[in-house]
């Protein structure tokens, strides 16, 4: 099995979960931002991200969602992250993007961020 593989599945008809591999970079940002934009297009208003087994993430994976969020802002929802370990989110504090994007310890805490019932 891919260890980077990216997956996702329809929560309902308001949101997506995205399930990230090991790493988030160069080799597979484009399949990442790919599933994100696929969902907008499908008006999906929340996109929620499982990072519990991403150990890294270079600049372009940060820039993924960084590229994505306003979309589903502008339809009401949002890109929520969740399960990032310390490392993951030590690099979107040293970007200073705590505050800018939502990153939720666990998947039920961002189910109840989206007010889900799942």
């Amino acid at each position: 099995m891919d260890k980077n593989k990216i997956t996702y599945k329809i929560i309902n008809d308001d949101a997506a979960n995205i399930t990230a591999g090991h790493t988030l970079d160069n080799s597979n940002v484009h399949e990442m931002v790919d599933i994100i934009t696929a969902l907008q297009e499908k008006q999906y208003k929340y996109i929620i991200i499982d990072m519990t087994a991403l150990e890294f993430i270079s600049s372009a994976g940060v820039g993924a969602f960084l590229g994505t969020v306003e979309s589903s802002r502008e339809i009401g929802g949002d890109i929520i992250l969740f399960g990032a370990s310390d490392d993951v989110k030590h690099i979107f504090d040293i970007l200073d993007l705590l505050d800018y994007l939502v990153i939720l310890p666990d998947k039920e805490t961002a189910n109840q961020h989206c007010k889900l019932n799942v």
